[in-house]
């Protein structure tokens, strides 16, 4: 991979960090402003320091830090022609930005119907909840646990969607 292609690279990745990580922090914060950040923001991570709960403001001070340094190792390594170092710097901030999302997804109120898979009955994790684990139905969202699920959903009938539904909602 050419050193031109890496930097795009890099910066594309950079943007979805900043869009990834300050859009539901900030969100995030405008719900809980009238709650304690200690007790309500808690998430856990479950990066570098084991099962360690981490509230938003050790988030925004240690981990997208971490994410940041990771990026800019990475331009670094690109700049001395290392790319073998700048994939490993940009790997670790993909780790790192997917736990960050995961915690606060976890946090953040869904923006769907459901809380269970109408398929499956799993709980949803509205972290790892993606634009096609999510289908419209009666004006409504509804997600899913996984991607075989959306298909399974869309055969059945308005009426089994219904039946279905009204088992897994909030």
């Amino acid at each position: 991979m050419n050193k031109n292609r890496l930097g795009i690279i890099i910066c594309i990745v950079g943007l979805m960090v900043i869009v990834t990580v300050s859009l539901p922090l900030t969100r995030t914060e405008a719900e809980t402003k009238h709650q304690n950040h200690s007790q309500t923001a808690k998430m856990d991570m479950g990066i570098n320091d084991g099962a360690k709960a981490f509230s938003l403001d050790r988030i925004h001070s240690e981990q997208l830090p971490a994410v940041l340094k990771s990026i800019d190792e990475a331009v670094g390594a690109v700049e001395a022609g290392d790319s073998k170092a700048a994939l490993n710097e940009l790997h670790k901030a993909k780790k790192l930005i997917a736990a960050v999302n995961e915690a606060i997804g976890r946090y953040i109120k869904p923006k769907f119907v459901n809380n269970h898979c109408p398929v499956m009955g799993t709980p949803i994790k509205p972290g790892k909840v993606t634009k096609n684990l999510i289908r419209e139905f009666k004006g409504q969202k509804v997600a899913f646990c996984c991607a075989r699920c959306p298909a399974k959903w869309d055969k059945l009938t308005d009426t089994e969607k219904q039946a279905k539904l009204a088992n897994v909602k909030q």
